[in-house]
């Protein structure tokens, strides 16, 4: 059982961080938050829409409403 980790070499754990790599990076974080900013920017377009869709849904109702009021129901 010794044996077979008799050959275990360990390596360098380095990693040269060359400037394309830097600029790889660069770029990959710029990515993510220009996404995150687009994100946003539609989870708020998102809430006024929806804000507006229920005031026109109300307005309509009351409009609604009003009409019914003034016509009211003959009863059979």
């Amino acid at each position: 059982m010794i044996l077979i980790f008799a050959y275990v070499k360990y390596s360098d754990a380095s990693f040269p961080m060359t400037s394309q790599y830097a600029l790889l990076l660069i770029l990959t974080i710029l990515l993510w938050i220009l996404l995150w900013f687009g994100y946003r920017q539609n989870k708020i377009n998102d809430e006024i829409k929806k804000k507006e869709k229920e005031v026109r849904i109300n307005a309509k109702i009351e409009k609604r409403k009003k009409l019914e009021s003034l016509y009211p129901k003959r009863k059979k």
